[in-house]
């Protein structure tokens, strides 16, 4: 069965109570008895001393039928068994036994009360008599004159032990009573401060729940400057980054879906296009050797197309997957550019594109990064500004010496970027002209290239555009001083 933590918390206090009340009561219930027990001692101790005043002050004869008489209803009058011993033991008087039946009593030489009278003059002990037969408590003295009267050398008081028990069971009754009262008065008080305990959980869980079903607009609330109130400050945080979590997750979703749908379509079109080729050749094997050249060209263009699909691909997932690895070292700004430009002059001349260096002089300017991924960025967005350039455009490649960095920048002449494009065009397989894009051979993964490698070397890739005016792409790196 489950048990509520309200049910639990009561549970535990009524346990804890119960083996309180418990305890106390058997601890108070022997304290009671002792304290009861000393006091009868002492109250009985005080009427054996009067009895030793009265022996002493009257000459007494028990063996006459009067004195017997007169001390058998004393005793009779304060409840109590009276019995009178000589030195040897003998008892002169007994007030529980007729004066004709004494000589039948048993010696009481040997009993504990008497054997503690003689070595510390007062002796007390609890036992069944052995003449009447009775649960008694005794208390005995040795009687101050015992010189004078030989006839009494040892006397004794008993009490009967159900007079005793019957005050000690009340006594135990009435804590009992007061204990069973204290405990339900505590089972009312546990029941409602456990509830007004537990309230603000119950709360807890149930928004809880509620989240548990998908409702993430719901919020933990507690009112009051507790650990419940800490409580629900730190839930209430955790909901957030969970909320944030999931709208990321939700979007990594999306993208993922985007992304092998994209995939998907940019390996479908090259791969439908050779096999279209090669099958013309194949169903016409008479096709003139221009013709059968030209479709080789075309086939083998789409294979260069997806041989450079296929890389991209895996370089964005060497980044994505923390694979991709950088060696950072100091380099020369202006001999690195200027070997960009050696390596992709051919092709701007191929679309008559200028390209050229706006540094016209070394300066010694050197930066830190990883020379071989910096290349990968700037082939990319070099070949993007020629590719999508204007004829007789120009590109322009550039360095801006800063305080603590160095400004690395593109800028072209081409057709510009509009501007609600401008925020997109670093994902994955976006395209601002998809059919100009796939017709110069672009992957849609150049940019997203760049911006993962800059963002590598803690910085950020700028865009400036116009359209029809051009562009400018531009980052910084840190810098590293003058040099040869």
């Amino acid at each position: 069965m489950r048990l509520s933590l309200r049910k639990k918390i009561i549970l535990l206090i009524l346990s804890l109570l119960c083996i309180s009340i418990v305890v106390s009561s058997l601890i108070s219930s022997f304290e009671i008895q002792k304290y009861y027990k000393d006091r009868l001692f002492t109250q009985l101790r005080t009427q054996l001393n009067e009895l030793d005043y009265m022996l002493r002050e009257n000459q007494f004869d028990f063996t006459k039928q009067s004195d017997y008489r007169y001390f058998t209803e004393y005793a009779k009058a304060s409840k109590k068994r009276l019995t009178l011993i000589d030195s040897a033991g003998t008892v002169v008087f007994d007030s529980n036994v007729p004066q004709d039946s004494l000589p039948y009593v048993e010696n009481h030489i040997n009993r504990p009360e008497i054997q503690m009278a003689r070595d510390l003059n007062v002796g007390q002990d609890e036992r069944i008599s052995a003449t009447i037969h009775r649960s008694l408590y005794y208390t005995a003295k040795i009687y101050s004159q015992t010189h004078q009267n030989d006839q009494v050398h040892y006397i004794r008081l008993a009490v009967p032990m159900e007079n005793i028990q019957s005050v000690l069971d009340t006594m135990r009754w009435k804590i009992m009573a007061a204990g069973g009262m204290a405990l339900v008065v505590i089972v009312i008080i546990s029941y409602i401060s456990a509830s007004h305990l537990t309230y603000p959980i119950h709360k807890l869980s149930v928004v809880a729940e509620r989240i548990k079903h998908g409702d993430w607009n719901a919020r933990f609330t507690h009112e009051g400057n507790d650990e419940l109130a800490d409580l629900a400050d730190l839930l209430n945080e955790m909901l957030e980054k969970l909320r944030e979590d999931l709208v990321k997750l939700k979007k990594l979703e999306k993208m993922r879906s985007e992304f092998i749908g994209n995939v998907s379509h940019e390996l479908r079109t090259p791969i439908f296009a050779v096999q279209g080729y090669l099958e013309t050749l194949m169903s016409n094997p008479d096709t003139s050797a221009k013709n059968q050249k030209k479709f080789i060209r075309k086939a083998h263009r789409q294979a260069v197309r997806l041989n450079n699909l296929l890389n991209d691909l895996i370089d964005i997932s060497r980044i994505e997957t923390g694979d991709m690895k950088m060696t950072v070292d100091h380099f020369a700004v202006h001999n690195w550019l200027q070997k960009i430009i050696t390596d992709l002059k051919e092709i701007a001349t191929d679309r008559n594109v200028s390209l050229k260096l706006a540094n016209e002089q070394a300066n010694g300017l050197r930066a830190f990064g990883d020379v071989g991924h910096l290349n990968q960025v700037m082939q990319n967005l070099v070949n993007n500004a020629i590719k999508y350039n204007k004829p007789h455009g120009n590109v322009e490649l550039g360095y801006v010496d800063k305080e603590n960095t160095v400004e690395i920048y593109v800028s072209d002449t081409g057709r510009g970027i509009p501007r609600e494009h401008i925020s997109r065009i670093f994902e994955r397989f976006y395209r601002v002209d998809k059919e100009r894009s796939r017709a110069v051979g672009g992957t849609g993964l150049g940019l997203a290239i760049v911006k993962h490698i800059i963002e590598a070397h803690k910085s950020t890739v700028r865009v400036e555009s116009t359209v029809e005016v051009g562009s400018r792409f531009s980052f910084e790196l840190r810098k590293a001083g003058a040099g040869p």
